[in-house]
């Protein structure tokens, strides 16, 4: 794993922000559906259907935020994006899954704390009832309900994700071996950087964990990505 680790750092590191960091664009979009339902399914996790339509919303907003932030995104890179969204979506439900069999559970108080939260649905400093049935219904294209039962489950996502970091425990001694290994055995800089490289690899033993969670998972749900199919390509 240290040899790994030294030669991809980069990477790895990029993977598990986006991993850890991305619980913001994914959770969207699933709800209960038979084997005659499958026409604008562009993945399914067990028994939950990822719609095309709330894939192409997901993307859409992303797509906005980052034009917002100053990025040129061709045909190909939006092409790229979704296949990368529909792939969060899909590690999200198989989470969400996770978080069910552990006993994860979101309470009414929580979810409107977080709905209350949200800027998008507040006016002059303060939640506006208008502001989050209208954002809910143009912006994210769902009803209230489904805005909530979808933040439900995010947010139980992503108290898993927590979960999985609190677990990881580097000691000192690992700390300064692995910072060695990364650096081709020196330690000039480990004092000045010990504490960002101890939480990006603190982040990375996460991400192993979240992965092993998934191969698990993976022999328990049946997962099929249907997108090329739905868009006939």
């Amino acid at each position: 794993m240290i040899s790994f680790l030294r030669r991809h750092q980069k990477s790895i590191f990029a993977a598990t922000l986006s991993t850890f960091f991305g619980g913001m664009f994914v959770g969207f979009g699933g709800y209960w559906f038979t084997d005659r339902d499958t026409q604008g399914a562009a993945a399914r996790v067990g028994k939950v259907k990822i719609s095309y339509a709330r894939l192409m919303t997901n993307v859409n907003l992303y797509a906005e935020r980052m034009r917002e932030q100053g990025a040129d995104l061709d045909d190909a890179k939006l092409a790229q994006l979704k296949r990368e969204m529909l792939n969060n979506m899909m590690v999200d439900e198989m989470l969400a899954l996770k978080a069910d069999e552990l006993g994860l559970v979101v309470t009414d108080e929580e979810l409107a704390r977080d709905i209350r939260a949200t800027p998008a649905f507040v006016r002059g400093g303060q939640f506006d009832a208008e502001a989050y049935f209208s954002a809910v219904r143009s912006r994210f294209r769902q009803s209230p309900q489904e805005y909530e039962r979808d933040r439900r489950k995010s947010i139980k996502t992503a108290r898993l994700k927590s979960l999985f970091f609190r677990l990881i425990k580097v000691s000192p001694a690992e700390l300064r071996e692995v910072y060695a290994e990364v650096n081709k055995g020196s330690l000039k800089n480990f004092e000045k950087e010990r504490d960002a490289f101890a939480a990006r690899l603190q982040q990375q033993r996460a991400l192993e964990l979240v992965n092993h969670c998934l191969r698990q998972m993976q022999t328990q749900v049946e997962v099929q990505n249907l997108l090329d199919r739905v868009e006939g390509t």
